[in-house]
């Protein structure tokens, strides 16, 4: 479906988010928006944000500070998590949320920037390069990780024996306990019903993080 043309103002908003986008991989807050073109109210802000998202070109998760989303064609990339630089502010540490995971079976990791989640800079022990990604599946309920939560993973290529890690197996990846052996790698749920993953030398596997916290959504 064909885009419709946008007004000046529009234009400049969209070019604002498209620009801020590429130079630091975040789209920018409500907040950032406004202060940019000397918009006082949020309200101002949203409207023109809901104009762009009518005419087709951004998406908006509103429950996310940094949920906006271009509308465009992009190259498929390869999958991988890459950590991105964590930013401070008075209101907290706004963490990169990179895609889903799964705790089940595993399942692509969008390596596309889904959006950011705010949380004050003590709840992670004020640890750095971390990155959050949305788990999918029942396996590690008995873990305290339950399906939709939000998990915190700081990144490393390491881990110790029984430790949580977010792993790739594959180029797929998923949340486990990680259990090295002397001729494989055992990726271990907490949910008796699943059988273990055993990794063998001739599938592809990597660490990309070790879990440090979880967030839940309570309705």
């Amino acid at each position: 479906m064909e885009q419709k043309p946008l007004t000046t103002r529009q234009e400049e908003v969209f070019e604002f988010i498209r620009k801020r986008s590429e130079e630091t991989r975040f789209p920018p807050t409500v907040r950032e928006i406004g202060e940019e073109f000397h918009i006082s109210s949020t309200n101002g802000v949203r409207s023109i944000l809901g104009a762009l998202i009518k005419k087709g070109f951004i998406k908006r998760s509103p429950r996310l500070s940094r949920g906006i989303e271009l509308i465009e064609s992009r190259p498929t990339a390869p999958a991988k998590i890459i950590a991105l630089p964590i930013q401070e502010d008075s209101s907290g540490v706004e963490i990169p949320i990179l895609g889903r995971i799964a705790a089940g079976q595993p399942i692509l990791a969008v390596q596309n920037l889904e959006g950011t989640v705010t949380v004050d800079r003590d709840f992670l022990a004020r640890q750095t390069n971390v990155f959050a990604l949305r788990v999918k599946g029942d396996s590690m309920i008995q873990a305290g990780i339950l399906d939709g939560d939000l998990v915190f993973a700081r990144q490393q290529s390491t881990a110790e024996d029984g430790q949580i890690v977010a792993a790739l197996v594959d180029d797929e990846a998923t949340v486990k306990y990680y259990k090295p052996k002397t001729s494989a790698i055992e990726l271990h749920s907490a949910n008796p019903k699943y059988a273990p993953i055993v990794v063998t030398p001739d599938r592809h596997f990597s660490i990309a993080g070790r879990i440090i916290g979880v967030m839940r959504r309570v309705n």
